[in-house]
C-alpha cells in the first residue's frame, strides 16, 4: 500500500513540475545523446580512420636480407602470407632511351596507384585501362629531356643484353622526387629486357596498428626476406588517433558539464518553487529520508528514460557522422550504448545531490508562517 501511495505521489509530482522537468529530460537526453554517438565512434575509428589513412601511402618496407635482390619466387610467397591491401615491387635498371639513358623502373602499375597516391599527371591518363603490357608512364622531367609526348612511343635497349621493346607513353607524370626522373614500365618487361628473375624491393599498404603491423612483418621475416613498418607513417597515424580520440573525450567532457550545471540549476529551482509543499510533508511528519527519496527518484526516472532514448539516438548521430567523414556507417556496439546511459546517469545523480540535501534544509516555520 505504502508503495502504492510512494508512486502515485511521484507522478503527481512529476505532471506538478512538468516544464522544468522537461530541461532536466533534455539537458539529460543531450548528454546521453553525444555521448554514445562519440562512443560508438571512438570504438570504430581505428578501423575506419586507418583505412582513411592507408590512402595516403604505403607504411610497410620489404627489402632483401642478405642478397641484392628478392627473387620472384620469394617475393611471390610473401606477397601471398602479407595479405596487405597493396604491395608494390620495384626494379631499376640504366638502359638506353633513344639518343640518351636513363633509369627506367619496372613496377605493378594497380599498386604503385594506391601506395603512391599523390602521383600526378600533366598529360595522359593513369587508369586502369592504361595498365596494359605495352603502356609506359614518364616522369616530367625525364620527358623534356626526351621531348616525349604523350601517345608517341619510346624505344628501350639494354646493351648487356642486346634486347630492345617498344613501349606507348601513356601519361606525363608529376612526384616532385625522383620519380619525375624516370621511366615506368611494367615489371615483365623490364625483367625480361634485363634477364633478371626478381626485384630490389617493395613497399606495401597493410592494415592495422603500428604494433600490429610489426609482429605481423617479424614474424614473416626470414633468411631471404626483411620486412619492417614505415615508422614516420606507422606512427604518425597512431598519433592522430590518440589525439582524435582524446579531443572526442574532451567535447564528451565538455558537454556532460553543460548537462551537469542544467540539471543541478533546474532541480534547484524546482526544489524552490516546492519549498511550501516540502515545509508541509515535513511538519505533517515524513521524515528527510522521504523528502530525498521523492525528489530523487523524480530525477531518476526521467534521467533514465532520456538516458536510455539518447543513447539510442546516439547510434543514428554516430552513423550521420560515420556517412559525413568516413562515407560508411558506424558499426552498432552495445558497449557504447550501455556506457553512455551509465556516465549520464552519474553526472544527472551528481548534479541532483546538492540541490536535493538543499532540500532537506528548508526551514518549516519560515515557509509555513501566515498559510
Amino acid at each position: 500500500m505504502a508503495d502504492k501511495f510512494f508512486l502515485k505521489d511521484i507522478f503527481k509530482s512529476l505532471i506538478y513540475s512538468r516544464q522544468r522537468l522537461f530541461i532536466i529530460a533534455l539537458s539529460v537526453f543531450i548528454g546521453a545523446l553525444i555521448s554514445s554517438a562519440f562512443l560508438n565512434i571512438y570504438f570504430d575509428i581505428d578501423t575506419k580512420l586507418s583505412h582513411e589513412l592507408k590512402a595516403y601511402g604505403a607504411n610497410v618496407l620489404i627489402s632483401p636480407k642478405n642478397e641484392n635482390m628478392i627473387s620472384n619466387e620469394k617475393f611471390a610467397e610473401f606477397k601471398e602470407k602479407l595479405k596487405a591491401r597493396a604491395i608494390t615491387p620495384y626494379l631499376y635498371d640504366f638502359l638506353n632511351l633513344g639518343s640518351t639513358s636513363a633509369v627506367v623502373l619496372g613496377t605493378d602499375f594497380r599498386a604503385l596507384k594506391i601506395t603512391k597516391p599523390f602521383l600526378e599527371l600533366k598529360e595522359g591518363s593513369f587508369s586502369l585501362n592504361d595498365f596494359k603490357g605495352d603502356s609506359a608512364f614518364i616522369g616530367v622531367n625525364l620527358a623534356k629531356t626526351l621531348e616525349a609526348k604523350v601517345g608517341s612511343q619510346i624505344q628501350i635497349y639494354n646493351p648487356n643484353t642486346s634486347k630492345t621493346t617498344k613501349l606507348t607513353i601513356k601519361a606525363i607524370l608529376i612526384s616532385n622526387d625522383e620519380f619525375d626522373s624516370l621511366l615506368l614500365v611494367p615489371l615483365k618487361i623490364l625483367q625480361d629486357l634485363s634477364h633478371i628473375n626478381g626485384i630490389h624491393y617493395a613497399n606495401a599498404v597493410l592494415y592495422g596498428d603500428f604494433e600490429s603491423i610489426r609482429a605481423k612483418t617479424q614474424a614473416l621475416s626470414d633468411d631471404y626476406i626483411s620486412a619492417k613498418p614505415i615508422s614516420s607513417v606507422s606512427l604518425s597515424e597512431a598519433m592522430v588517433l590518440d589525439k582524435i580520440k582524446a579531443l572526442m573525450f574532451l567535447i564528451i567532457l565538455i558537454v556532460l558539464i553543460i548537462v551537469t550545471t542544467s540539471v543541478n540549476t533546474t532541480l534547484s529551482s524546482i526544489i524552490l518553487s516546492r519549498k511550501k509543499e516540502v515545509a508541509l510533508r515535513l511538519a505533517l511528519g515524513a521524515k528527510e529520508n522521504e523528502i530525498f527519496k521523492l525528489f530523487a527518484s523524480e530525477c531518476f526516472v526521467v534521467s533514465l528514460m532520456s538516458c536510455i532514448l539518447g543513447a539510442f539516438c546516439g547510434i543514428l548521430l554516430a552513423n550521420v557522422f560515420g556517412f559525413l567523414i568516413f562515407n560508411s556507417g558506424i558499426d552498432f556496439r552495445l558497449k557504447a550504448v550501455v556506457l553512455s546511459v551509465i556516465i549520464s546517469l552519474i553526472f544527472a545523480a551528481f548534479a541532483a545531490f546538492f540541490p536535493l540535501k538543499k532540500a532537506l534544509k528548508i526551514n518549516v516555520c519560515e515557509n509555513l508562517k501566515g498559510e
